[in-house]
């Protein structure tokens, strides 16, 4: 009898514990607003990669091919939004990487200019001059273009038209608050390093070439005051240093194959994969006949993001007061491609640019209901669009799905239809409809910002 009765107090247990486990489960799930996205949005977005990478070739910032791109998804989107606007406007596409070649050479005339001196076949300050002068001015566009993203020297290159696309899905009344998915349509030009040798070869050249380029600058100032006060070139400093600048060329001439001007990715990854979520938000509103009351869902998908984020900065600075007369949420996304980088961006432009805490904390709530829970990403060199919303005041931050040690597909001719991960495409999509769904419910930006100034550190509260 005793055996018996053990064996019911253990099936009691197993009972017990069984029911507890699924209240556990039904709680996790009750937390949850959304369902995910149907299977027919899901394979829309896939094909839909496929297709614009297969009918839109070489979409890089300013061309005909990334027009012909954007006003093709914005037919797309006219049939799940209730307005599309389609913009063009101006831009410099290769301010912002075009230097990097014309400092390499820069940084190897100066090298040249200071031997000519150092070995008395040209005297005076003149060569010191010049080579101060375009270094200086490489710094200021390593620092200005290319870490802080801002348009320093944008007018000295050739202007053309990139187009944004706004698409929104109105609520059933009054307009009080705005949460705005997005990405680019643009593709970048082929990262040689990227594709040959990944971090390793990335992190050498640039190391070398921008720590080169500082040195020859500092260099460069203390030659030019002995070349005005000093009494010649007579000391084995003058010899060292000038050997350390002739090891630095090597480094100068990497740099000039940085970018491989004559290919332009896909861009599956990067960022049609954005672009798709952000249009697969209102494709599966409207759908499942989803209209919020008070909330309005809008998809941006910007161009020329990979010319230094002017497509987001264009709409941020044109639309910056319309967007601030209701509370207005950007959240941006790039490269969508691994779940286990799936990472919270509450800051960009090398650290320099601050974005929303309060954004971040929403993200990280519809993730955490979508069953994953999403760090804040560390300081890293580069940006995302979430940047260009927040340098003019407006709540945005992001998520990426990116590894910043850069993996093949990352601006290579590797980043294809195939190189894609559905399933994180699919998670990202819907932590987005969750997003959407929490910000409405929760009346607002206001019930984030405690959570968010404890969670985060980078952004602004």
């Amino acid at each position: 009898m005793q055996f018996f009765e053990n064996m019911v107090l253990l099936l009691n247990l197993d009972t017990l514990c069984s029911i507890i486990e699924t209240g556990s489960d039904l709680e996790e799930q009750s937390m949850r607003l959304t369902s995910g996205a149907s299977d027919g949005t899901r394979n829309y977005i896939v094909d839909g990669i496929r297709y614009v990478c297969a009918n839109f070739k070489e979409r890089a910032p300013g061309t005909h091919s990334e027009r012909k791109a954007q006003s093709f998804l914005a037919g797309e989107l006219e049939q799940w939004a209730d307005d599309v606007q389609v913009e063009n406007f101006d831009v410099h596409p290769h301010a912002f990487m075009g230097w990097i070649p014309a400092a390499g050479v820069v940084a190897m005339l100066s090298v040249l200019f200071y031997w000519l001196t150092f070995r008395g076949a040209v005297h005076g300050a003149a060569l010191a001059v010049i080579a101060l002068l375009l270094t200086v001015l490489a710094v200021i566009c390593l620092v200005g273009e290319f870490l802080l993203y801002r348009e320093c020297i944008d007018p000295l290159f050739p202007k053309k038209t990139s187009r944004n696309v706004m698409a929104v899905r109105k609520p059933s009344g009054e307009v009080r608050r705005r949460i705005i998915f997005g990405g680019h349509t643009d593709a970048a030009n082929e990262w040689t390093y990227s594709l040959h040798g990944g971090l390793k070869s990335l992190a050498l050249v640039m190391a070398g070439s921008i720590g080169g380029l500082l040195f020859v600058t500092v260099f460069n100032m203390i030659w030019l005051c002995n070349a005005i006060f000093g009494s010649g070139y007579t000391s084995a400093f003058w010899l060292v240093m000038g050997v350390l600048e002739l090891v630095l060329v090597p480094f100068f001439v990497a740099i000039l194959f940085f970018i491989n001007w004559r290919v332009v990715v896909d861009g599956a990854n990067d960022n049609l994969s954005a672009d798709f979520i952000a249009m697969g938000v209102l494709r599966e509103m409207a759908e499942q006949d989803i209209r919020f009351e008070h909330t309005e869902v809008c998809a941006l998908l910007t161009g020329s993001e990979e010319a230094g984020l002017r497509g987001a900065l264009a709409y941020a600075k044109r639309h910056k007061r319309e967007l601030q007369q209701v509370e207005t949420v950007f959240i941006a996304m790039d490269t969508m491609r691994e779940i286990e980088q799936l990472q919270i961006y509450t800051s960009g432009c090398t650290g320099t640019q601050k974005n929303s805490n309060a954004v971040g904390e929403l993200i990280y709530e519809a993730g955490e209901n979508c069953g994953i829970e999403m760090r804040e990403t560390d300081l890293y060199p580069g940006a995302i669009d979430a940047e260009g919303f927040s340098r003019y005041g407006l709540e945005a931050a992001g998520f990426c799905g990116v590894n910043h040690d850069p993996r093949t597909y990352y601006h290579t001719r590797l980043d294809t239809p195939d190189n894609i991960s559905e399933a994180c495409i699919n998670l990202s999509l819907d932590i987005c409809l969750e997003a959407a769904g929490l910000y409405d419910r929760s009346g607002g930006l206001d019930a984030f910002r405690e959570e968010g100034k404890k969670r985060f550190k980078r952004g602004h509260n």
